[in-house]
């Protein structure tokens, strides 16, 4: 009785150091935001392209306003998005809407659901080649890319796959 007790506690330290280790270098990361399904995400080694989700820490151009927000400026926290345009791609945000290769995608808010401000990346361009651009149709409020520009490629730490979704 008492081996099979040590067994399990060996095989529970075990998993639980397994699992600690994974997320303390980030190859599972946990997602909260309704704009991509909450749940754990797993990093893997794919290629960027359209319909990728990624991450990667919190743009400069969105640093005062996830203060106002949060309360602090985000720079070691990370923004998981699916990839909605890529390299030759043409983006306008310009007027209200988003418009990706010609095609209407989504409303540009000037202020969030509380009021507040947000920013507003403004062009009419090709992406170059190694900039994304993310956006989420999961909820009208995604914070993405029409409000804080493209996403090099060096800004990005990793492609992520869902690994438990709730």
């Amino acid at each position: 009785m008492r081996s099979g007790r040590f067994f399990t506690a060996l095989v529970i330290l075990g998993l639980w150091m397994t699992f600690s280790l994974m997320l303390a270098d980030r190859q599972i990361v946990i997602n909260t935001s309704p704009s991509v399904k909450p749940g754990l995400y797993w990093r893997v080694d794919e290629s960027l392209r359209v319909g990728t989700i990624i991450d990667f820490r919190i743009p400069p151009m969105a640093r005062a306003y996830v203060h106002e927000r949060t309360g602090h400026f985000g720079q070691h926290w990370y923004i998981l998005k699916p990839i909605a345009a890529g390299p030759g791609e043409r983006i306008n945000t310009l007027g209200r809407w988003l418009y990706i290769n010609g095609r209407k995608m989504a409303r540009i808010y000037t202020h969030d659901e509380k009021d507040r401000r947000l920013p507003h990346w403004r062009a009419d361009c090709v992406l170059g080649p190694q900039e994304y651009f993310v956006y989420s149709n999961r909820i009208w409020n995604s914070f993405d890319s029409r409000y804080y520009g493209p996403i090099s490629q060096k800004q990005i730490s990793a492609v992520r796959v869902p690994l438990l979704t709730w």
